[in-house]
């Protein structure tokens, strides 16, 4: 039977979704297509080309829901890296399937990248610098969610078995306080963005 790649990434992220990205293997999606692994291969080369083909499919939705590049830059970085983080955590192991993906595969997290790269240098940055800081921008939203998806469900626990006390209080303080996941990486991505505006070119 033919593969349709788009179909083919829907099961893939849906075994994710059930068992998690260890036990994502190309000859397991095989099975699931009813086909076997070299058919398979022929369309994903290897595990990191299918989870290219997932990235894309994960970070495309957030492109439809982006502001307009005439935003104001910070509301626009604001926004956008937030519509990522979401996107990410709305699938299990999402982050994990993003780090490190091929943007010649992944064009969709390659086309938020080269929006980001647009706006910051609209809001006066020199080219090779707004490719800079958006890597930065980029690689924070990744890194903080890839934190946020492996951080125990049993909150309390998991700060009760945090050895250095200053920060197990500080935690405990921020839980008693109603904090979030996004209240979280709302104030994360505050400090981010504070370091690129001080950064651009006055």
């Amino acid at each position: 039977m033919p593969i349709e790649i788009p179909a083919a990434v829907r099961i893939a992220l849906a075994l994710v979704d059930a068992d998690g990205l260890d036990k994502l293997t190309v000859r397991r999606l095989a099975t699931e297509l009813g086909v076997k692994a070299p058919a398979l291969y022929w369309h994903f080369s290897s595990k990191r080309a299918l989870l290219d083909h997932l990235a894309d499919a994960l970070v495309a939705p957030v492109l439809d829901d982006l502001p307009p590049l005439d935003t104001p830059w910070l509301s626009w970085l604001e926004q956008a890296g937030t519509a990522l983080h979401t996107a990410l955590l709305g699938h299990r192991d999402g982050a994990r399937i993003t780090l490190g993906a091929d943007l010649r595969i992944a064009r969709s997290l390659g086309e938020f990248a080269e929006r980001a790269v647009d706006v910051l240098h609209r809001a006066g940055f020199p080219l090779a610098d707004a490719t800079r800081c958006t890597g930065v921008f980029v690689h924070f939203v990744l890194g903080r969610a890839v934190e946020d998806q492996t951080w125990p469900d049993d909150e309390e626990a998991a700060i009760a078995s945090i050895p250095f006390p200053l920060m197990a209080q500080g935690m405990r303080e921020r839980q008693a306080a109603g904090s979030t996941v996004a209240d979280s990486f709302a104030y994360a991505l505050g400090i981010v963005l504070a370091g690129l505006a001080a950064k651009r070119p006055v």
